[in-house]
């Protein structure tokens, strides 16, 4: 048996499936063999020009042999790009997908062929594969050579007949190469040999009408240990994500007054993509993403997820959001994050592109003692008569909510009318700060400052899952002090 032994040191494999479009989001996995025919082919010609094809077909003929194959754990991801459409309006870019797999660097994946050769061909294609530093796209830098056979090999993606199915296994179609003797038996072929027809190009395929190279034969694989599935039955999943950054994109950005209704729209349709990943099952919707039991009672201790829409470049539009939790986010809800990818917008606006540009453990990016109000702070309690004066409550209703969040108590309150942070002052009763059939509670601002250094961005008050509430580093913002107003009472009707 002829083992070939596969490491890719860059953590990655970049291959499109033979007939799939580059930009259907699909990856080749298992590595195929007729890919690596391909390839070899590649080397000799690059290469070792100077060998006869004497030398080359005894390789082939191995590789057209059963194929078996040894899979480590891996996952799958992509990348998205807008490229260039060339035209003139330079604005008009065409979304790529970019599918490829991840894989250890230090992880083998080994290809076994029923057949054998003599020492000579052996010797052969150690050469070839030596020269060869990449597999399938040049993104995927490979190392690869002849392994020692071993007895104790347990293959874990084998073929199988088109009669059987196997329901322990997933079936996978893998591109193998035709053998020389099936070849010749085809009703229908190139006039040339069979080196000659694995060596077709795309366009002499198009051109000679084919669906598929003539040297290709498809089989079916049984995968019996799924690789990510395996791993996850072997340990607890260990990525403690508990943040997912998004860049929006839009012919019309959400204005920052639309902050808690936008991030309301986030969370609709995260739901609704979670409930397509649990089979259309509203009972195993994610409790992180709803924030209600399966009961449908509001969850305590804020470790569900918040959902802040951000304004990063202070323009008064909406151009960053973060949706982190408390608790890290499982496998399902992860796959849920990353297919967040737009959302409507009301009133005939563009959709909103989400592009996910970080995953990672800690949503706090920034540190300050002093943070100020971005979007308008709203109590979780009413004002009334016997609660003492009104700027004394207010202050102490931000002390009661910075201790729900974890948050040290202020040293001091400032208050301001409006944002700071944006070119144009916008003065918080312009913000959404309740649904249309509710009467919106008034929504005040200020400047906390803290004795020691705090991180963030962060949220508090009622409303602080949806964007309200929220804090940014104060960098220089000229905060107006509240002998400025007319009266605090003036700020609570503003």
């Amino acid at each position: 048996m002829l083992i070939i032994e596969f490491q890719f040191p860059g953590g990655r494999f970049h291959a499109t499936p033979w007939g799939r479009n580059v930009n259907e989001g699909e990856a080749e996995w298992p590595p195929s063999p007729f890919r690596l025919a391909r390839a070899i082919i590649d080397v000799w010609k690059r290469k070792r020009n100077d060998w006869p094809e004497s030398r080359l077909i005894p390789i082939l003929k191995v590789l057209s042999s059963p194929a078996r194959f040894l899979l480590p754990s891996t996952s799958f991801a992509h990348t998205r790009s807008y490229l260039s459409s060339n035209e003139r309006d330079f604005l008009k870019k065409q979304l790529i997908f970019d599918p490829f797999i991840v894989i250890e660097r230090s992880a083998k994946v080994l290809m076994g062929f029923d057949s054998n050769l003599s020492g000579e061909s052996t010797q052969d294609i150690a050469n070839l594969l030596a020269d060869l530093n990449y597999f399938g796209r040049s993104e995927s830098w490979v190392s690869i050579k002849v392994a020692g056979e071993s007895p104790n090999i347990e293959w874990n993606c084998i073929p199988v007949s088109s009669e059987t199915s196997d329901k322990q296994g997933k079936m996978v179609r893998v591109a193998c190469l035709l053998s020389p003797e099936d070849y010749d038996k085809l009703s229908h072929r190139p006039s040339g040999s069979w080196l000659e027809a694995i060596c077709l190009t795309t366009k002499d395929l198009l051109e000679e009408g084919w669906s598929d190279p003539p040297a290709l034969e498809w089989k079916n694989y049984s995968m019996h240990r799924q690789p990510s599935e395996a791993l996850a039955r072997k340990r607890p999943f260990q990525a403690r994500f508990r943040c997912a950054k998004y860049a929006l994109s839009s012919g019309v950005l959400p204005r920052i007054q639309e902050t808690a209704s936008f991030a309301e729209r986030i969370r609709g349709h995260l739901m609704g993509i979670h409930k397509k990943i649990k089979n259309q099952d509203p009972r195993l919707v994610s409790p992180i993403f709803s924030g209600k039991d399966a009961d449908g009672n509001p969850l305590k201790g804020h470790r569900h997820a918040f959902y802040l829409p951000l304004d990063e470049d202070g323009d008064g539009r909406l151009d960053h959001l973060l949706v982190y939790s408390g608790e890290p986010f499982d496998e399902s809800e992860l796959l849920a994050l990353d297919r967040l990818r737009s959302v409507w917008q009301p009133n005939r606006l563009p959709d909103v592109n989400l592009v996910l540009v970080n995953l990672s453990a800690d949503y706090h990016e920034e540190v300050s003692r002093q943070w100020i109000s971005a979007t308008p702070f709203i109590t979780a309690r009413h004002y009334r008569k016997g609660r003492g004066i009104f700027e004394e409550w207010l202050t102490n209703e931000i002390m009661k909510e910075c201790s729900f969040h974890g948050l040290p108590e202020p040293a001091e309150v400032e208050w301001i009318p409006h944002t700071m942070h944006t070119p144009h002052a916008v003065h918080w009763f312009e913000f959404i700060r309740g649904h249309k059939e509710t009467i919106p509670p008034h929504g005040y601002g200020c400047v906390l400052t803290f004795d020691k250094p705090v991180r963030g961005p962060f949220t508090i008050g009622s409303g602080c899952h949806f964007g309200l509430g929220l804090f940014i580093p104060n960098h220089g913002f000229p905060a107006r002090t509240i002998s400025e107003q007319n009266s605090l009472e003036g700020s609570r009707i503003n």
